[in-house]
């Protein structure tokens, strides 16, 4: 009877071997499904994080287009840079269509395209050169002649985030954020 016992358990072994390594490959995959949906997770939060980051630096370039223009306007006309001299400005009526909605505006020579006016570089303050746009904060104004005959000016902002692109022909954004800002200014 010595004989049939190491054979006995020789074999409960080798199915107790067999059964270890299904039980260690159970394990790998799902140790490796977890770390797939933990990376996947990091790789989602950068992303949003960057989307975050691109969108808040053209809420802050158009900011400065905004103030930009705002403090040349408060200029007096001789003193003002070009492009936001009196002569250059569309006029409108109070509840006319604004000219700012006119998509030759921004991109072509139509609507208040005369007043369009691009930041200088200068203005524009960033420590990292990989943060700056691509595209030029810019803003256009428009005087408006209120129902009281004040004169208003309607000043729109454009800023862009350092990813943005767009349609050469249309203007439409392809990528990256836009954000618009605007702001009524009346001078006395």
């Amino acid at each position: 009877m010595n004989s049939l016992y190491p054979c006995f358990c020789m074999s409960r072994r080798r199915r107790q071997g067999g059964v270890s390594l299904i039980i260690v490959l159970i394990m790998v995959v799902v140790i490796g499904l977890t770390s797939a949906a933990a990376i996947r997770n990091a790789t989602s939060d950068e992303r949003v994080t960057n989307n975050v980051r691109m969108q808040n630096l053209a809420q802050q370039y158009a900011d400065a287009a905004l103030r930009y223009c705002e403090s040349e306007l408060s200029k007096a006309d001789t003193l003002r840079v070009t492009t936001l001299q009196e002569a250059n400005l569309v006029s409108t009526a109070f509840g006319d269509p604004p000219a700012w909605k006119n998509g030759d505006t921004w991109i072509g020579t139509g609507g208040a395209a005369a007043s369009r006016t691009i930041l200088p570089e200068l203005q524009i303050k960033s420590s990292n050169s990989s943060f700056r746009p691509a595209t030029l904060p810019q803003c256009v104004a428009e005087k408006q002649v209120l129902e009281d005959t004040k004169i208003a000016y309607v000043i729109t902002a454009r800023g862009f985030s350092p990813d943005y692109t767009a349609n050469a022909v249309t203007g439409v954004t392809t990528g990256g954020s836009v954000v618009w800002l605007q702001t009524t200014l009346v001078l006395n």
